[in-house]
């Protein structure tokens, strides 16, 4: 067991010396998992319902950039009243709500439904609103999803279609021995 300063391999740091500074073959081993894990993904092109997921995604780009929009107004919207709300109550001298980039990060918290709970109002206007983007965040997710559910819905139909007509094809071109 050692003092504070370096960690071991397992924190990132390396176990000889350093001060915690990894070693070149350490990075490169790190590299070269990770193209590892890249590999996976070739495996992806076999499997038949990830590229249905990938068609549903690139046929929905349309209807997901609108979602971005309105998620990225909604967060711009609900953070600059947030912190125009916090900052300026009088009595409030120890708020989180520093600036309005501060206002958007408990936005996309709280719109997003994450929750991580490091900021919170702290008057009662504030938690109103805060209960108001939190109403407005599930309904601006929620309607697109509808849409992107049904359009992966679609694909998948077409593909268990085409699916199936190759299979009955393929049954028809087989030619028994014994005739």
């Amino acid at each position: 067991g050692g003092g504070g300063g370096g960690g071991g391999a397992a924190a990132g740091g390396s176990s000889r010396g350093g001060g915690g500074v990894p070693s070149q073959s350490y990075v490169v081993l790190r590299i070269c998992r990770v193209f590892r894990v890249i590999r996976v993904f070739k495996l992806a092109r076999r499997s038949e319902n990830l590229l249905i997921l990938l068609r549903a995604v690139g046929n929905t780009s349309r209807e997901l950039f609108v979602l971005f929009i309105m998620v990225f107004m909604v967060v711009l919207m609900f953070g600059s009243i947030m912190y125009t709300v916090e900052s300026t109550t009088s009595g409030n001298e120890t708020t989180n709500f520093t600036s309005i980039m501060s206002g958007c990060w408990w936005s996309v918290i709280t719109v997003t439904t994450v929750g991580y709970g490091d900021m919170s109002p702290g008057t009662p206007l504030g938690k109103v609103i805060g209960t108001m983007a939190l109403l407005t965040g599930l309904i601006v997710l929620a309607l697109p999803v509808t849409v992107i559910v049904a359009k992966f819905s679609d694909e998948y139909e077409k593909t268990r279609i085409e699916l199936e007509r190759q299979n009955m094809y393929r049954r028809s071109c087989v030619v028994s021995p014994y005739t």
